[in-house]
């Protein structure tokens, strides 16, 4: 499923292109709204998402753009180069980006840097979203903590507390819940 943007698709003339246009926060952020003019992103009901699973596929996600760049670096250098950095399987990219790169530029860039930078951004607006889970995960731990911590210490004051089904506490309220590209 997290995938399928990034196979390449048979055309009618038998050859194959690569669907443009896929995108991590589109793959695996169904609860949100992407503005197109200012190209932030914003989190429609974050108490919908289940957190702990949208991090695993979004992890998932970059893991599989991390592979794929590195393999794409890999396959445009030539087996000298390949000597020259004392490398025998893929390099990751991001790690050695300074050295991959100038090793790519030796060889007159045979792929596009535009497109080394789109994985790249994916990858690290992936690593962003999974930033922000965590930070709301917290926020609701936190505000979950006082609650129950006030709940607790009325109790102990003799205070009643009222148990209303119908009014939940939003633990995320006055929380900016914006998510950025």
């Amino acid at each position: 499923m997290a995938m399928q943007g990034m196979r390449s698709k048979p055309t009618k003339e038998g050859g194959r292109t690569l669907n443009k246009g896929f995108s991590l926060h589109l793959l695996v952020f169904p609860l949100a709204h992407v503005c197109n003019d200012t190209n932030k992103m914003t989190l429609i009901n974050p108490q919908g998402m289940k957190l702990n699973i949208y991090k695993q596929k979004v992890e998932q996600a970059i893991k599989s753009y991390e592979k794929r760049l590195n393999k794409i670096v890999w396959r445009a250098l030539s087996p000298e180069e390949k000597k020259k950095l004392d490398a025998n399987k893929p390099m990751r990219y991001l790690e050695n980006k300074a050295a991959l790169n100038e090793a790519l530029e030796r060889l007159n860039w045979p792929i596009s840097l535009k497109e080394l930078s789109l994985l790249e951004n994916e990858i690290l607006a992936g690593k962003m979203y999974v930033q922000q889970a965590m930070e709301l995960q917290e926020a609701v731990k936190k505000e979950n903590y006082v609650s129950k911590a006030l709940e607790e210490q009325q109790k102990i004051q003799g205070t009643p507390t009222k148990k209303n089904k119908s009014k939940k506490l939003d633990p995320l309220r006055g929380q900016k819940v914006i998510a950025r590209c």
